[in-house]
């Protein structure tokens, strides 16, 4: 029977692994219609985003169609932004949690009519080029795909701590509604008993110059 190296199952255990990991890569293929069409994706915070862009006749392919992109974080912050291209690659590392921006602007609406974009969002592990990586640090299979999985580790734990805040907001607003309806509640009896009091006083009143009592 012959018996592999340990490197062997270690290196058929990585590509398991990462042939199960997640995938955060996004591809769009859509009609502008509209002079300006945008894209919206949630982003973790410090979270890599990269992506490429290519703008064409809808009925040529072949044949390019210039426009405008923009790249918005949440809170309207310009990240990225390129004039009069039909295609391009973006890249960079998120400032803040929440829904990033990417708008297509045509030169005006008869173009956007006819022209339709390709395009590719990544984020998290899936924002790197891997191939990239290893030649520059001269890495080997085996140390790519631990680097890739200590990047895809990363962007669970980036997922996890965004889905923990999700639940502390969540939790904070419930706190906040149900201090809101008690104290609601509280003033609705102090208004009834206060009208259940005038009522009686009133009556007493009403009463006493009908001289029924």
């Amino acid at each position: 029977m012959v018996r592999q190296p340990a490197w062997a199952a270690g290196a058929a255990l990585l590509l398991v692994m990462a042939a199960m990991a997640p995938s955060a890569a996004r591809a769009y293929e859509f009609d502008m219609v509209f002079q300006t069409k945008c894209v919206m994706e949630e982003v973790n915070e410090n979270e890599e985003v990269s992506g490429r862009f290519n703008a064409f006749q809808r009925d040529q392919p072949d044949q390019p169609v210039t426009i405008d992109v923009r790249f918005e974080d949440p809170a309207g912050a310009l990240v990225f932004e390129r004039h009069g291209s039909a295609e391009g690659e973006f890249q960079f590392q998120s400032s803040g949690e929440g829904e990033y921006k990417l708008c297509f602007t045509a030169r005006d609406y008869h173009t956007a009519q006819g022209t339709r974009i390709r395009m590719q969002w990544n984020t998290g592990a899936a924002a790197h080029d891997w191939e990239a990586v290893a030649k520059k640090e001269n890495l080997n299979v085996i140390q790519t795909e631990l680097r890739r999985l200590e990047s895809v580790v990363h962007t669970m734990h980036l997922e996890l701590q965004n889905i923990r805040r999700k639940e502390e907001r969540m939790r904070d607003i419930n706190e906040a509604t149900n201090n809101r309806v008690a104290w609601f509640n509280v003033l609705a009896a102090l208004v009834c008993c206060g009208f259940c009091g005038w009522q009686l006083w009133y009556l007493n009143k009403f009463f006493k110059r009908k001289k029924v009592l």
